[in-house]
């Protein structure tokens, strides 16, 4: 009797502290984006204060993507092989230590540098928290516990749109949010254990996690789709608060505004659609339908962004639809281990992860400077925003393509339907 209360105590404990982990490592990401996407709502400003073309800022805005996506499988395998624990708040605090260095004004490379360090942060970051989630969270809880963390990002990154005409001056600015993502990923190394008691994973070697990835079918159709989805959204959301202001006379702040709704409705899209994909045993479904929506509504509002509530509500609703796809192609590592003919067990969740953030990221960097902005300076923006949606829809290609868990009662057609 004695043993079974003192079993019930622990598991209570072990239910709550995943959730208080969660919460700092969703705290310490969201200040890491909030930090870095101070930059599209004051691109005029800085464009004069570095001295910068349109192609140099948006290289700038970018190469965090770039370098974190390089630095991505490393990271992913690097947890692998050290625990979550040291790896990312290795990375929070580096991101906070670039945040800080971007204080200094002197030109075009004096800019590059703190965002290249703020990158290799983000790759030593963003692989883990969805190994975080595969060891703390059982697998009904691992879709919501996805959802949650990538409303840090999404939010994070709205927040600093909005905020960034009320910072008191760019070099203040800049020690206040680096000394706060120091601060958290000190709070991060403190506060967070690599696993539950009883259920430490075998650590994996270096190579381990990644070559085991690169067999999986589902993983790299789930890599190629985020490489689309963030190539066409950052080229969206990076460039339309400058869009908003030369085409629709809006003033940079309020073009911030808006922009920003796509990420915070899209928060609100990322805990509903993935609840009801997986309550309905619809995701590969939802998935296709939510990256042709997003693309679809969001054009039209373009084209109609003359009429403000058209522009509000059409930016909204589109957001919202476009938060639904991240997170469960996010979750895909998360799932495989329970996946019977698929080669990704517990220990390689890392690695997986790793792969889809390093594509993700290379995606984000590419998408605007090299294939969006040079269609938006030779053909304007509509044909650049155009370019951006269809780069997005393709992620439906490779959605058909992912084995997603089926529902208990629909095992025998899952099975028959892999044959």
């Amino acid at each position: 009797m004695s043993n079974t209360l003192e079993s019930t105590d622990s598991n209570q404990q072990i239910s709550s502290y995943r959730w208080v982990i969660l919460g700092i490592a969703w705290l310490s990401f969201f200040s890491m984006a909030m930090a870095w996407y101070v930059m599209p709502t004051l691109e005029h400003k800085l464009v004069e204060l570095y001295q910068l073309s349109s192609s140099q800022y948006s290289t700038a805005l970018t190469v965090p993507f770039l370098i974190g996506g390089v630095l991505a499988i490393g990271g992913g395998m690097l947890a692998d092989r050290l625990g979550i624990r040291k790896a990312a708040s290795l990375g929070i605090i580096i991101s906070g230590l670039g945040i800080l260095g971007r204080s200094q004004v002197g030109g075009f490379i004096s800019l590059l540098t703190p965002m290249m360090v703020v990158g290799i942060g983000l790759g030593l970051v963003m692989p883990n928290l969805p190994k975080l989630v595969s060891v703390w969270f059982p697998p009904e809880e691992t879709g919501l516990a996805t959802g949650i963390y990538n409303t840090a990002l999404m939010g994070g990154m709205s927040t600093g749109l909005v905020i960034a005409p009320f910072l008191p001056s760019w070099f203040v600015g800049n020690i206040i949010l680096g000394t706060i993502i120091v601060v958290l990923g000190i709070i991060f190394f403190a506060i967070v254990k690599d696993s539950p008691p009883g259920k430490e994973l075998p650590s994996s070697s270096l190579l381990e996690g990644i070559s085991t990835a690169i067999k999986s079918r589902s993983v790299w159709s789930a890599a190629c789709a985020v490489f689309l989805g963030l190539a066409g959204m950052v080229s969206v959301q990076g460039s339309l608060p400058a869009a908003l202001n030369k085409v629709y006379g809006l003033p940079m702040a309020t073009g911030g505004r808006v922009a920003s709704l796509i990420s915070y409705f899209g928060i609100i899209g990322s805990l509903t659609f993935p609840a009801w994909a997986n309550k309905l045993d619809k995701r590969k479904s939802f998935l296709v339908v939510l990256v042709i929506g997003f693309p679809v509504l969001m054009f039209l509002t373009w084209i109609l962004g003359g009429n403000p509530i058209i522009l509000w509500v059409g930016t909204a609703l589109a957001g919202y639809i476009a938060g639904g796809s991240l997170p469960m192609f996010m979750e895909v590592p998360a799932f495989l281990p329970h996946i019977e003919d698929d080669p990704i067990k517990s220990q390689h969740v890392g690695g997986a992860s790793g792969l889809l953030t390093s594509l993700m990221n290379i995606g984000g960097f590419i998408g605007l400077p090299f294939i969006v902005m040079p269609v938006i300076s030779s053909f304007g923006y509509t044909k650049g925003f155009m370019v951006a949606l269809l780069i997005f829809s393709a992620q439906a290609i490779f959605a058909l393509r992912i084995t997603f868990p089926r529902a208990k009662e629909n095992e025998f057609e899952d099975k028959a339907e892999s044959v």
